[in-house]
C-alpha cells in the first residue's frame, strides 16, 4: 500500500508540474472552490480565483481532480491505517466520472467505488456538492454499498471558511453493514496564499458498534505540485498523521 501511495503522490505531482504555468495557486486565500482546497493549474494565466468550470453556450471547462490520501499510526509498529487513490471530473456543476480504490490496512480486500453528483446552489459564501458512489470490497465476501456523500463548503471571508462531509453507509447485501461517518467537519484560517491552519472533528459508527471520536488539528500547504495537508488526528488506541494530497486541472 506504501509503494502504490508513492507512486500516485510522484504521478501526479509531476502531471501538475508540467501543466501549471504558474509557481503558484491561482486560488484566493480561504477560498476552497471545490471539496477540498487544492492547487489549479490551467493553460490560461488570466483564469479567475474560481476554477470551477463557468457553464456557457461554448463547451464548459472541465474541472479534472487527482487525489491521493494516506495515514500512518503513532504508536508502534507505525502501520499504515489506510490508503486511497482517487480521480474525477467536473463540467459544469456535473461531477461525472468519480473512481476510486480505498484500502484499510487491517482488510484482505479494497473497497473500488465509482459516483456520480454534482453542485447545487452555489454562490459566493456558500456551495453544497452532493456525489452518491457505489462501493464493492474485492474480499471473499464481496460486500456492496451506497454511501450518499454531500459537502457544505461555507466562505465567511477571503480568509476563514469552513467545511463539512457526513454521509450514511447503506448496505445492499448481507455482507456490508450500515453506518455512518463525518468524514470531516474543519473550520480553516489562511495565513497567506500558500498555509492554511485549523481544527476539525471526524467520527464513525457502524451496526453494533460505539461513537468513534477523532479530532484532529489540520495544516495545509498550498504549491504548484498541488496541496499537501496534514491532520495530526487522535483515533481508538492512539493518534495518527494523514497526509491528504490534492491537485486540480482545468482542462480547456
Amino acid at each position: 500500500m506504501r509503494n502504490l501511495f508513492l507512486v500516485s503522490v510522484l504521478f501526479l505531482a509531476s502531471v501538475g508540474y508540467a501543466e501549471s504555468p504558474s509557481p503558484y495557486p491561482s486560488t484566493e486565500p480561504g477560498f476552497n472552490p471545490v471539496s477540498n482546497p487544492s492547487s489549479v493549474s490551467s493553460a490560461d494565466p488570466s483564469a479567475s480565483a474560481d476554477p470551477r468550470p463557468n457553464p456557457g453556450p461554448s463547451t464548459p471547462s472541465v474541472l479534472s481532480s487527482y487525489t491521493a490520501r494516506t495515514g500512518e499510526q503513532f504508536q508502534a509498529p507505525h502501520i499504515l491505517t489506510y490508503g486511497l487513490v482517487e480521480y474525477s471530473q467536473q463540467r459544469g456543476r456535473w461531477i461525472f466520472p468519480d473512481i476510486g480504490v480505498y484500502a484499510e490496512a487491517h482488510s484482505d480486500g479494497q473497497l473500488i467505488f465509482a459516483g456520480v453528483g454534482g453542485e447545487f446552489h452555489p454562490s459566493r459564501r456558500a456551495t453544497l456538492t452532493q456525489i452518491v458512489y457505489y462501493s464493492q470490497d474485492t474480499d471473499s465476501h464481496h460486500a456492496r454499498m451506497i454511501w450518499l456523500w454531500p459537502v457544505l463548503d461555507l466562505r465567511f471571508t477571503p480568509r476563514l471558511s469552513a467545511e463539512a462531509v457526513a454521509y450514511p453507509t447503506i448496505p445492499l447485501n448481507k455482507a456490508a453493514t450500515a453506518g455512518f461517518d463525518i468524514d470531516r467537519v474543519k473550520l480553516e484560517y489562511a495565513l497567506n496564499r500558500r498555509l492554511t491552519v485549523g481544527p476539525g472533528y471526524s467520527a464513525s459508527i457502524c451496526d453494533g458498534g460505539s461513537w468513534q471520536n477523532k479530532p484532529f488539528g489540520t495544516t495545509t500547504l498550498n504549491t504548484r505540485l498541488g496541496s499537501f495537508e496534514f491532520w495530526v488526528e487522535r483515533i481508538h488506541g492512539g493518534g495518527q498523521l494523514q497526509m491528504r494530497y490534492q491537485l486540480n486541472h482545468i482542462e480547456r
